[in-house]
């Protein structure tokens, strides 16, 4: 009997033939079925440049205005069930919560082909009233680099509590750790972050990243 990280229900693992003849342990899933479908995983239809769910694989008109070729892979809509997750994880600090999603973003990094795996970070403030940082929390022994720094001047409010327009006119608010540059230097990097809203955050760091000298930068976040 397993209980639900995110409800708290005791529920039953469902064994398929398919998992015995695997000869492999059997996963330990922390969310229960009625939790998991409250989410919805994107599916093969989706922008192929920022992985929002469409009803066609063709280029988004947020991404065409962007003139540029980041390419993010969502694993999740960004919808009601996935803002209550993230409010209860995020926001609220549930930190068990992290457990719900791990193994779901460690088959996504499974799949991706990258050199160095970089999150996003968050500011001061932000360690201090919530503690962790909900990105690295969803990782299960993945080596990564903490090459990015929230800088000491940017005082900002949170991204959630913006307008699409108040978003896409943030200045900068990264910069590179000391040595950073010999890490990424001539690498692929893949970075990493929750919610992919309107790519503002996610090309800052890209940017400061390839001020590193890397050969390459693409991003995975978890939601769009």
């Amino acid at each position: 009997m397993l209980t639900c990280v995110w409800c708290g229900r005791s529920f039953n693992l469902t064994v398929t033939v398919t998992m015995i003849w695997q000869w492999r342990p059997l996963p330990q899933p922390a969310l229960c079925a009625v939790c998991c479908a409250r989410l919805t995983p994107i599916n093969s239809q989706h922008c192929p440049q920022c992985g929002r769910q469409q009803a066609s694989n063709t280029c988004c008109r947020d991404c065409l205005r962007w003139h540029d070729s980041l390419r993010n892979r969502a694993l999740y809509c960004y919808d009601e069930g996935m803002k209550a997750y993230m409010q209860q994880y995020k926001f609220q600090g549930d930190y068990r919560l992290r457990l719900g999603l791990q193994a779901s973003l460690r088959t996504a990094l499974d799949r991706e082909d990258y050199d160095i795996l970089v999150p996003i970070p968050i500011d001061a403030q932000t360690w201090q009233t919530r503690g962790f940082n909900q990105v690295t929390g969803w990782l299960t022994g993945q080596p990564f680099q903490q090459v990015l720094t929230v800088t000491a001047t940017h005082k900002d409010r949170p991204q959630s509590a913006k307008t699409r327009q108040e978003r896409l006119l943030t200045p900068q608010p990264f910069e590179l750790v000391s040595g950073a540059s010999e890490i990424v230097s001539n690498q692929r990097v893949l970075l990493i972050d929750d919610v992919y809203t309107t790519g503002r955050t996610l090309r800052h760091a890209a940017r400061q990243i390839y001020l590193g000298g890397a050969k390459a930068v693409t991003s995975l976040t978890l939601a769009r």
